[in-house]
């Protein structure tokens, strides 16, 4: 693998970057964020900096009435505080991409999974031996950290223990406090596969009317390695979000910017970084499904497969500002404390909604029927995954859950000439423009992919699109999964 090669002195590695910008919190059903940064009313400001005694304060739009705070010791604390006097206020939560990764050998891809045992309570989950088999069945590692017992399994509101889903979670209070940084994802669980020229199906006859669909994930790989798909391109170079302000950027609003490109090993260990290529895979199958759709991807996930609120909310404002799509897909998700809706991305996501933007999510990867955010949002399309024999193992599940497609073993375009671990020989690459890889982020295009390609057929908006694909009561549903999209 060519881009990526280099040396590793004086750069900062995902393991360490991870330690610098992730915690992950025992309390409040568990969950990720980043230390020292709140997400605030902006007319708050003056009541943080009486709180903590600070004289001033980085603070950063995200979006109207909404800011970013970074630098902010005790954050939980602060943030609780803030609540109490009536002000909008939450940590930076992390959100993370929702394909199977790999940690350690006996480890899952999202350290936040495992901060709430109570998880493991659900008879349903663990009813097939194998899901224990596969270390990244369980991806986000916030699930699993609060001892007191939520996610759905043991004593929250839903009392779930199959796919028949209750009442929404809305949060078990506070656990004893205590943050850990967690585990980053070492490796990537993406599988090799052979080309598969008959999924490329050409479309015949007059096309439709075009469908725009945005991706925000980890953007899309360089033409020279596999970028290149029908009717997609990566997103013209713009600004990162407020996590990655440097004064040293001379234009405004001085945040790092991104290319939007996903290289393979951006952290030059050799080995292929544990998300790269999700958002190229994810383009594929927009790509094949829906071939009238014009497709852009933008990057907002670090290759270990990490984002947060502020960061995504921003980006999705700047559509609002700047041309929305007709549909957005995000194939990532987060669990929030006490299961509330991120403040950030739950204000974007209902901007870019009321101007007629159609929004698919991912469910999780985490086998709970606790509400995963953005999926959760209102009127967002929250994509569990299934197999060929009925439910994935992994995916999420509840009333909250719309529709499904296929999750598992799914085969799309990835990276052309690229090794899982480096040899430096082009000749053995395991990679040749195909993968297989399984999580409810690749289910998510497939849902997204019908409406767009209901829309485009029939030249109606993609929010009649999908009422048609998944809303229409006549529609076929599993309980606990929603309406069942079966395309590939």
């Amino acid at each position: 693998m060519k881009p990526g090669d280099g040396e590793t002195e004086g750069r900062e590695t995902a393991t360490e970057r991870w330690a610098r910008t992730v915690r992950f919190s025992g309390s409040g059903g568990g969950f990720a964020y980043r230390p020292g940064e709140l997400i605030i009313d902006r007319a708050a400001l003056k009541e943080l900096l009486e709180l903590t005694g600070m004289d001033e304060v980085a603070s950063f739009d995200i979006a109207p009435g909404l800011v970013l705070v970074t630098g902010v010791p005790g954050e939980q604390g602060i943030a609780v505080a803030l609540r109490a006097r009536g002000r909008r206020a939450q940590v930076n939560h992390v959100v993370f991409a929702a394909a199977q990764v790999r940690a350690e050998a006996a480890m899952f891809a999202n350290p936040a999974v495992h901060l709430n045992p109570a998880v493991h309570l659900n008879p349903a989950v663990h009813l097939n031996p194998a899901v224990h088999l596969n270390p990244a069945v369980h991806l986000n590692p916030a699930v699993h950290l609060n001892a007191s017992g939520c996610g759905c399994a043991g004593g929250c509101a839903c009392g779930c223990v199959s796919f028949t889903c209750g009442a929404l979670p809305t949060g078990c209070g506070d656990a004893p406090p205590g943050a850990s940084t967690g585990e980053p994802p070492l490796h990537s669980n993406v599988k090799r596969t052979g080309k598969h020229p008959e999924l490329l199906r050409a479309p015949h006859g007059t096309p439709g009317s075009v469908c725009s669909v945005i991706i925000l994930d980890t953007g899309l790989a360089p033409v020279a390695l596999g970028g290149s798909l029908p009717h997609v391109s990566a997103r013209p170079d713009e600004p990162w979000g407020p996590t990655k302000y440097d004064a040293a950027v001379t234009d405004p609003p001085h945040f790092d910017p991104t290319d939007n490109r996903d290289l393979p090993d951006m952290d030059h260990n050799d080995w292929l970084d544990p998300v790269a290529g999700h958002g190229t895979f994810i383009a594929g199958l927009l790509s094949r499904l829906a071939p009238n759709a014009e497709i852009t991807v933008g990057r907002v996930f670090e290759n270990s497969g990490e984002g947060d609120d502020a960061d995504i909310a921003y980006r999705i404002n700047a559509l609002v500002d700047t041309g929305r799509p007709d549909i957005l897909v995000l194939s990532c998700s987060c669990y929030t404390e006490n299961d509330l809706a991120p403040l950030a991305l739950s204000q974007a996501v209902a901007r870019i909604q009321h101007a007629g933007t159609v929004v698919v999510a991912a469910a999780g990867n985490d086998a709970t029927c606790r509400v995963a955010w953005p999926a959760a949002l209102p009127s967002v399309i929250a994509v569990g995954a299934l197999g060929p024999e009925g439910p994935a193992e992994f995916t999420n599940y509840g009333s909250w859950v719309s529709a499904c497609a296929p999750g598992v073993d799914v085969i799309s375009n990835f990276f052309d000439d690229v090794d899982k671990h480096d040899d430096h020989n082009p000749a053995t690459a395991d990679f040749h423009g195909w993968a297989r890889w399984s999580g409810t982020s690749f289910a998510t295009p497939i849902v997204a992919a019908a409406i767009a390609r209901e829309a485009s057929l029939y030249g109606i908006s993609a929010k009649a699109a999908a009422d048609r694909v998944v809303h229409d009561k006549r529609l076929y549903r599993m309980p606990g999964l929603g309406t069942v999209v079966n395309m590939h």
